[in-house]
C-alpha cells in the first residue's frame, strides 16, 4: 500500500529545506471504531514513537471507557513532562483509497491533552507492517508482515 506524503504549510521558511514553507509529512487517515461508532483521524507514521497514540478526546467520540484502562506515563517529543496515557483495544482501518484496505484490532494509547499529531508508532501499528519511507519521491510503502493480526478487505 502506497501512501503519499501530505504537504503541511509552516509559518517560517525552513532553512534545511532551502527556504520552503512546506514540510511534507507521512500522514495517513485512520478509521477508528469503538462502541460509539467510527471516526477518521490523521496519524503521523512515526518510527520514533514506541506506541500508537491518539488524543484522549477521540476516545470520548468513540464512547471508549477509559476508567479501568491500564495507564502509563509516557514521554512525547516536545513535551517536558510525561503524560498520562490509557490503553484500550480499538478497531483500526487504513486504505490507500484505490484497492488496498487493512483492518485489525490493536491496543492503542489515548493521551491526556491535545496532540499536534496522532502518532502511528511501533506498538499497535508499525509492528505489523514493513515500512519503506522514500523521502525523494515522498511516498511510504506499507507491506503487511506475517504477524499482521487483521485482514485485507
Amino acid at each position: 500500500m502506497k501512501v503519499s506524503y501530505t504537504p503541511v504549510p509552516v509559518r517560517q521558511p525552513v532553512p534545511s529545506l532551502g527556504g520552503s514553507r512546506i514540510r511534507n509529512r507521512p500522514l495517513l487517515p485512520v478509521l477508528l471504531t469503538g462502541p460509539g461508532g467510527s471516526r477518521i483521524h490523521d496519524g503521523l507514521l512515526d518510527t520514533g514513537a514506541d506506541d500508537t497514540v491518539f488524543a484522549e478526546a477521540i476516545a470520548g467520540l468513540l464512547a471508549l471507557d477509559l476508567t479501568q484502562a491500564p495507564e502509563l506515563q509516557i514521554r512525547l517529543a516536545g513535551r517536558p513532562q510525561p503524560v498520562r496515557t490509557r490503553y484500550v483495544p480499538v478497531l483500526l482501518r487504513i486504505s490507500d483509497g484505490v484497492g488496498e484496505t487493512y483492518e485489525w484490532t490493536a491496543v492503542v494509547g489515548f493521551v491526556a491533552g491535545p496532540l499536534h499529531y496522532n502518532l502511528l508508532g511501533h506498538a499497535g501499528f508499525l509492528q505489523f507492517f514493513s515500512a519503506d519511507f522514500d523521502g525523494d519521491s515522498q511516498v511510504v510503502t506499507l507491506t503487511p508482515r506475517p504477524s499482521f493480526p487483521g485482514q485485507k478487505i
